[in-house]
């Protein structure tokens, strides 16, 4: 266990380089337009929808666990290292392709790694530790991870993108030898072997006649969690729209974006909701004990919708920044609610987590939509005079698709209002505390006392 806490560590410069720095990448060094940028968003989505369904299959195939998550580390450094290539080529037709498709591989093979290194660890880690653990490992990396970030920003600030490759090559020179390191100390940990199935004990197949992919999205306006999965769904449709093309929007010259180079002021916008996370994940909780994962949701929706709308009528850098500690607060809120409603929504564990990967597919599904809507909004070519099919808000589409975003996000609220007040009433021994099992939530506790707790981009 030791081993995963310290390749947790090494692997924060890797997720620091993958979350904050592939746009800037794209879009400054090599001129990717917004709707080619969305497709990092826009095919993972689609995949992890088809690849949920089969996902233990390929586990097998890969040859289990520990074979999957160490071949996913090898694929992602070699994908990370191929970068190089079009960064130094910029000018070339297949440059923008090239960097595209290898951005796509690193989030693809992470959605399969991912889930092979939670099964691992679900074995690895002594039930009664699990929560625990894994909330103190993510601590460590999500602090290092904001370190690293940091840092990146700094090289950055000396080594601009605009005026040449090096700065980004350091960062990808750091990131491959961060993924390679951890893949090496992921091959070191021990795996245990997997349990013979015992005859007479009823198998995930027979689980799976019982519950069916169909039958969940028959239902979904008449159960509990068909409800509110209803609900999150909805309001990812509208979030995703938008939540994408943040990050370009920053790093286009005005009056288009804000103008920011990838440096420090970009890397804060762009990390500073991850903060008031990890600090309002306490209080979250709290009020989840106190009011119910549903009271607290509703409230949560309402402060998702209005976000983009400061987005869309303000420059100001630090009103922008405080609306990302306002986006922060209200994620936090929605995920810790939605996380509590997760494990309680049925008694059997075989159930219950095919049936959170019926969630998962259903928000996956809305969520690439929203995105695939919001490149096709942005796609300049389409309209062909070289215009956005938007109508430009104080000089730019962005800020209309912004707007849109917050408009596409109110049948959320709607939904929220008719559909949460109705659903039944969690026992309290079920649901109290039971967000500190949450990955994350339990992260900073000492820290928030103290204080006061793949591709990233502002919560908006």
């Amino acid at each position: 266990m030791a081993i995963a806490v310290y390749e947790g560590l090494v692997v924060a410069a890797m997720l620091a380089f993958t979350e904050s720095f592939i746009v800037p990448l794209l879009q400054t060094r090599l001129h990717a337009s917004p709707s080619q940028i969305g497709l990092l968003t826009i095919i993972p989505l689609m995949g992890s929808v088809f690849t949920g369904i089969v996902l233990g299959r390929i586990i097998r195939f890969l040859g289990g666990n520990k074979r999957a998550v160490v071949l996913h580390t090898v694929v992602q450094s070699l994908m990370i290292g191929g970068l190089s290539l079009p960064l130094h080529f910029p000018q070339t037709a297949w440059a923008v392709p090239l960097a595209l498709g290898m951005a796509i591989c690193i989030a693809l093979a992470g959605s399969v790694g991912g889930a092979a290194w939670m099964s691992w660890m679900g074995a690895l880690v002594p039930r009664r530790l699990q929560s625990r653990y894994l909330a103190f490992r993510n601590r460590l990396v999500i602090l290092a991870k904001l370190g690293c970030a940091l840092l990146f920003g700094y090289i950055l600030q000396h080594l601009p993108v605009e005026v040449g490759p090096w700065g980004l090559q350091v960062l990808i020179i750091l990131a491959v030898v961060s993924r390679l390191l951890s893949g090496w100390m992921l091959w070191l940990q021990h795996e245990p072997p997997q349990p013979t199935p015992r005859p007479g004990i009823s198998t995930d197949h027979h689980h799976a006649s019982e519950t069916s992919f169909l039958g969940f999205l028959r239902t979904i306006t008449k159960t509990d969690l068909g409800r509110w999965t209803l609900v999150w769904a909805v309001l990812h449709l509208g979030v995703m729209l938008a939540g994408p093309y943040f990050a370009t929007y920053m790093l286009f010259v005005e009056p288009r974006g804000l103008g920011l180079s990838p440096g420090w002021t970009y890397v804060m916008l762009i990390q500073i909701a991850v903060l008031v996370r990890i600090a309002t994940y306490p209080l979250a909780g709290r009020l989840v004990d106190l009011f119910g994962p549903a009271a607290v949701l509703r409230v949560a929706v309402v402060g998702i919708v209005i976000i983009p709308i400061s987005w869309a009528l303000t420059r100001s850098i630090p009103l922008l920044l405080l609306t990302e500690v306002v986006s922060g607060v209200c994620w936090c809120l929605a995920e810790v609610a939605v996380g509590v409603l997760l494990f309680t929504c049925h008694r059997d564990p075989h159930k219950r987590s095919r049936l959170i990967g019926y969630h998962q597919s259903v928000v996956n599904f809305t969520a690439a939509l929203g995105a695939l809507g919001g490149s096709l909004l942005l796609a300049k070519q389409l309209s062909g005079d070289g215009t956005s099919l938007l109508p430009e808000l104080d000089g730019s589409d962005y800020h209309t698709l912004f707007l849109l975003s917050a408009l596409l996000r109110l049948p959320a609220v709607i939904l929220a209002i008719r559909y949460l007040p109705s659903l039944r009433a969690l026992r309290a021994e079920e649901s109290a505390g039971l967000w500190r099992m949450i990955p994350g939530s339990e992260l900073v506790l000492t820290l928030s006392r103290g204080l006061m707790g793949y591709f990233r981009r502002p919560e908006g």
